[in-house]
């Protein structure tokens, strides 16, 4: 294995080669050859590898060392993905009054919101919410996402300025933008910009699933995000996931010019090849590859791939989106054979109000068929994984379009349960 500045990474490889291990998890290490290969390095608070809840050793200095590389005062490691520093960071945010968000949020801020008992308020757009908080001050945080699943950044430059003036905290989730910290051919991250960023480091680097950073700007909040991450993390975190994401920052941050140069390069390369049949969207992130079939359903063409074993990120109406790294981009060559003079069927029409219909969300919750969901008020936010944006949130009125188009999605739906909507008895 190679020698990195990753000193998590280290330890937990020097522990691996333990003697005899009669602690946690159950399996002692032992290696099936198979899925288990990862079992030595898979431990637990054990001497020398310091201890997530009150870091002081070697978690901590892995930390720094990932606070530096992002260019920001603190970062915190997560091991339960950005859902858990979503839920910190609205946790910061209640403790300083309302809470605003900007356009389409993850599903995790909706949750994170119905635990804590946060109604957010909701603002079309960066500059929806400067004019109507310049006139009168209605939030004293403002959470919104960038980059979004497409690769796009919200133009921020003016927002968190306006916010700074202000006094109101900034909470950008960037979870689609860990690799931005390692190449100059990327866009800025948000970490050392907002107040608070996240990011998820398994969805486009190579650390394993879980892996998050939570980044903060300055030192103010770094006492209360501990605090905070020590009420929501688990009190087993992974150091599996842990060390897979200590080693990630010093592998980028040793070669992350290299890596996006070659993806870049690949992407040129397939850009080249595409068929006529769809085009190449243009994003701020060229490691997100999104090609659009006109009209046409994307989810036909994700399967159409997956049949061949190429696996695509998502389908998201007539857009199929893949995830550029430095282990797949080689493997462009085969994608652009595949989809080859492949035309996918028409995409289904669905003609969903503007408006949605509101209600009060007050009383106690049922679950119904979807087929019987149409004219009840939603309780839980609605949406496909990916890209877990909901499109019915906590009390909209489901309509007859909603009840068709989850019934024929359901496999790919959440906020259903056990199959059911859950909507207001």
């Amino acid at each position: 294995m190679e020698e990195l500045n990753a000193p998590l990474y280290n330890a937990v490889k020097a522990a691996s080669g333990a003697t005899a291990r009669f602690c946690m998890p159950g399996h002692s290490g032992a290696s099936d050859g198979g899925l288990l290969s990862g079992a030595p390095y898979d431990l637990t608070e054990i001497e020398g590898l310091d201890n997530l809840v009150c870091p002081a050793g070697v978690i901590l200095e892995a930390e720094r060392l990932a606070a530096r590389a992002h260019g920001c005062a603190h970062t915190l490691f997560v091991t339960e993905g950005s859902t858990v520093c979503m839920h910190i960071a609205l946790s910061l945010a209640k403790e300083r009054g309302e809470v605003g968000y900007i356009g389409g949020m993850h599903r995790s801020f909706f949750g994170g919101c119905a635990l804590l008992g946060i109604e957010p308020v909701c603002y079309e757009s960066a500059d929806d919410f400067v004019k109507k908080t310049a006139k009168t001050r209605n939030v004293s945080s403002i959470f919104y996402t960038s980059p979004d699943y497409y690769g796009n950044l919200t133009d921020d430059d003016g927002l968190i300025s306006f916010c700074r003036e202000r006094g109101i905290l900034t909470v950008t989730d960037a979870a689609h933008g860990a690799h931005f910290s390692y190449s100059p051919l990327l866009p800025d991250a948000a970490a050392g910009r907002a107040d608070i960023s996240f990011c998820s480091l398994h969805k486009t680097v190579c650390a394993y699933t879980g892996a998050a950073f939570l980044n903060l700007a300055g030192d103010a909040l770094y006492d209360e995000a501990v605090y905070f991450r020590q009420l929501w993390h688990t009190t087993s975190p992974s150091y599996l996931v842990m060390a897979s994401a200590d080693r990630c920052r010093a592998l980028y941050e040793r070669d992350g010019e290299r890596i996006y140069a070659g993806i870049c390069e690949a992407r040129k390369t397939f850009e080249a090849r595409a068929d006529k049949n769809y085009t190449v969207e243009k994003s701020d992130d060229f490691s997100r590859l999104v090609l659009r079939y006109e009209g046409r359903d994307a989810a036909r063409a994700c399967s159409y791939l997956a049949s061949k074993g190429i696996y695509a990120e998502a389908a998201i109406g007539d857009r199929l989106i893949f995830i550029l790294t430095a282990d797949n981009c080689d493997s462009l060559p085969l994608l652009a054979d595949a989809l080859k003079g492949y035309v996918p069927d028409a995409l289904p029409r669905y003609e969903n109000e503007a408006e949605r219909k509101k209600a009060a969300t007050a009383g106690k919750v049922a679950f119904v068929p979807v087929t019987q969901c149409a004219g009840r008020v939603c309780m839980n936010e609605v949406g496909f994984y990916p890209p877990g944006v909901p499109f019915v949130r906590r009390g909209e009125i489901f309509t007859a379009d909603d009840a068709q188009l989850l019934t024929k999605n359901a496999d790919c739906t959440f906020g259903l349960v056990n199959g059911k909507a859950v909507v207001l008895q």
